[in-house]
């Protein structure tokens, strides 16, 4: 069915004021007021324009439209039919990338700013996006709750986006997961839309990557999307008016930036108008080399291992470890990591290279070389420390530190012998072997070395166990206690499975780098602690609540100060509630368990002026709290002066241009002549200290 029920004008004029708007024309003042008259739809909705602002159902909308692509696809018959059309125009003019900035990262030294700070400002465009449309839909689209005007689900995306706007002094991805925990009733409405689930099942990126802007410009009133040339430059091309191909790019820029659908969105902008590819002929050495790689794989099946672009090889001892072509050490063009376990997943990087790379050896036959190192990597052990350093402080994967005499027979006798023989030439020993066989091979004359070394080592482990968890919790050590206790052989297979489940699941989670961090940390440890202090005392206790919470932001004003208002209006005469005297006590209530911490005098003010417009007086003090006693019904003008007050607190304490908090207050009721049934909502501790409260309210 066609959408538009009514439109400003013919064709023919429609045409002349698109063209006009193109050219950068004025309009006449007949045509100004048609784009005011506007389109109405067939589900109730009215889209008009005033200058460059669109606006919906007389509300302007949060960003900047591309006037003619919207009245172009408005006006054509051809492309709406079929659509819906206001949920379409919605998501485009909710796609702000302003909202939240990179405050966080410029506030910081520079000589603290690494990749993985820089990483925290990923999914910011995205997120605000995102923020912006579930506001707009909470307070359109979706059915408020009873005796509110307004759904708080709005309330929640307004607060988190303000939130993710602060610095706080922890990463914007926890703050972004954690909010996408703590939401209000009202987002499950949303699921149908594809990018709110992926929001749902959201994970922090991993992977360091340099921030991504949306590949979206506005240019001439016309929606542009920024794409790559061949040669690497960018240009800006017409985004074709059809509401297919609208709805695609939306749903894939509302996506979180690190997911596979908005990686999709930026693997288009690299083939949007490539319609002739010239193929690209592989050079017959890295050919030849990559062929030389499969033929390695696939003649040690049993060791070596393929997940798309990571492969697994398994160590003569049963160490795991993992290579991938990337940027590695000294320039190397891999990356190695040791798998210490899986579920959880727990790697170290290993550098096994010295600098002396040459560009001109095939890949292929770098990475056999790689392979075929770490497959016999005891060997390979007496060349390389760092190789040598990870097999004798860590078991072969799965195994407890130390082994006891059930797990020696899993050991091959003369694997073992041989490593302890490079130990030999180094003075050292293998740390996870019982204690009487790793110190007796050694020989006396290294007793008094030996312990010194493993004085030296025992702050450098206990540091990676308390950083890494305890590795006896590990998937891998429970299929290893269970073949010993079945006299079975080693559960490889099962290692193999769970490590692709871990490549399928999400990001790497990586290690702690234990060179990387003794070498950085003592310079910069004084630097960043005395960096959090001076933040920590200008950040309110308040703010280590989580992000998203009801306790916190906008949504305590327009959620936890209601359900107070509702309490004391079905409190009966006679009711009492206390109230706290001191900044941090509590408000709480004789017939309901809820209660929240008042944090400071205006807040007092607030509840005050609730009971005196609702008929409470004072009725003393107990415990350092003023007790309340319900004399009378509320008074006539009760909701009235009620929308003053919370107006004249929320110029100070809300968000600029924000809907008015006594939108989500209810009418006043009549006094109950006793005492009845409260809702779940009214029985919650919302208390400050209350850490356990964890709501999916």
């Amino acid at each position: 069915m066609d959408p538009v029920l009514a439109s400003p004008c013919d064709d023919a004029g429609m045409k002349t004021i698109i063209q006009r708007i193109s050219d950068g024309v004025r309009l006449d003042k007949k045509q100004r007021n048609q784009l005011h008259c506007g389109f109405h739809l067939f589900d109730g909705v009215h889209i008009s324009f005033v200058a460059d602002q669109m606006y919906i159902n007389g509300r302007v909308t949060f960003a900047t439209v591309p006037m003619v692509s919207v009245l172009t696809l408005l006006s054509s018959k051809k492309h709406r039919c079929g659509w819906n059309m206001s949920k379409l125009l919605t998501a485009i003019a909710s796609m702000r990338i302003d909202a939240i900035d990179t405050l966080q990262i410029r506030r910081l030294p520079r000589r603290l700013i690494g990749p993985h700070r820089i990483s925290e400002s990923l999914d910011k465009p995205t997120a605000s996006a995102m923020l912006s449309w579930v506001e707009w839909m909470a307070e359109e689209e979706l059915e408020p709750p009873k005796h509110s005007v307004m759904n708080s689900l709005g309330v929640w995306s307004r607060d988190v986006r303000q939130r993710l706007s602060t610095p706080i002094g922890a990463k914007f991805e926890n703050h972004l997961k954690e909010a996408f925990t703590h939401y209000p009733t009202g987002l499950e409405e949303l699921t149908t839309y594809p990018w709110t689930r992926r929001w749902l099942a959201y994970n922090e990126p991993k992977q360091f990557t340099t921030p991504r802007t949306l590949p979206f410009k506005i240019i001439g009133g016309k929606l542009k999307f920024v794409v790559r040339s061949k040669n690497n430059a960018s240009r800006k091309t017409s985004v074709p008016d059809e509401p297919a191909v609208w709805a695609y790019l939306l749903s894939l820029a509302y996506s979180p930036i690190k997911s596979s659908a908005s990686n999709l969105l930026y693997a288009l902008q690299h083939n949007w108008t490539d319609s002739k590819h010239d193929s690209y002929q592989i050079p017959a050495p890295l050919r030849r080399s990559i062929q030389f790689l499969r033929e390695v794989i696939d003649s040690n099946p049993d060791r070596v291992f393929v997940h798309d672009e990571c492969m697994l090889v398994i160590g003569r001892m049963g160490h795991f470890y993992e290579v991938k072509v990337g940027k590695g050490a000294h320039g190397a063009p891999f990356v190695i990591r040791a798998i210490d376990s899986l579920e959880p997943r727990r790697t170290t990087p290993i550098c096994i290279h010295d600098g002396s790379f040459h560009s001109t050896v095939p890949l292929g036959d770098t990475i056999v070389s790689v392979i075929l190192s770490l497959v016999d990597d005891v060997k390979t052990s007496g060349e390389i420390d760092s190789l040598r350093e990870h097999i004798a402080s860590r078991p072969p994967l799965g195994f407890p530190v130390p082994l006891t005499d059930k797990h020696l027979p899993y050991l091959h006798d003369s694997t073992v012998k041989e490593f302890e023989q490079v130990m030999n030439q180094h003075a050292s020993s293998i740390r996870w072997l019982p204690r009487d066989q790793s110190e007796g091979e050694l020989g006396q004359q290294h007793n008094m070395m030996h312990l010194f070394r493993r004085n030296i080592a025992f702050n450098r482990r206990r540091w990676q166990r308390e950083y890494d968890g305890p590795s006896h919790n590990s998937r891998c050590n429970v299929l290893v206690e269970h073949a010993v206790a079945a006299n079975s052989t080693m559960p490889h297979p099962q290692f193999i499975e769970l490590w692709h489940k871990s490549l399928k699941d999400g990001p790497i989670e990586e290690g702690p780098e234990m060179n990387h961090f003794f070498h950085h940390f003592g310079r910069d440890r004084n630097n960043w602690a005395q960096l959090q202090h001076q933040r920590q005392q200008h950040v309110p206790i308040v703010e280590n609540l989580p992000a998203g919470d009801i306790r916190n932001g906008e949504r305590r004003y327009c959620e936890i100060f209601p359900r107070i208002w509702e309490t004391l209006l079905l409190h009966p005469i006679g009711s009492t509630f206390r109230l706290g005297i001191l900044d941090g006590d509590d408000v709480t209530f004789e017939h309901c368990h809820l209660s929240m911490t008042v944090r400071n005098p205006q807040e007092r003010r607030i509840i005050r002026r609730f009971a005196v417009l609702l008929g409470f007086v004072e009725n003393g003090t107990q415990d350092q709290k003023t007790v309340f006693i319900r004399r009378d019904h509320a008074k006539q003008t009760a909701r009235r002066d009620l929308s003053l007050h919370l107006d004249s607190a929320q110029s100070t304490l809300g968000v600029p241009d924000a809907p008015p908090w006594h939108w989500h207050f209810g009418e006043v009721r009549q006094t109950p002549q006793r005492l009845g049934e409260f809702r779940s909502e009214l029985q919650q501790d919302l208390r400050d200290v209350n850490n356990r409260y964890r709501q999916h309210d």
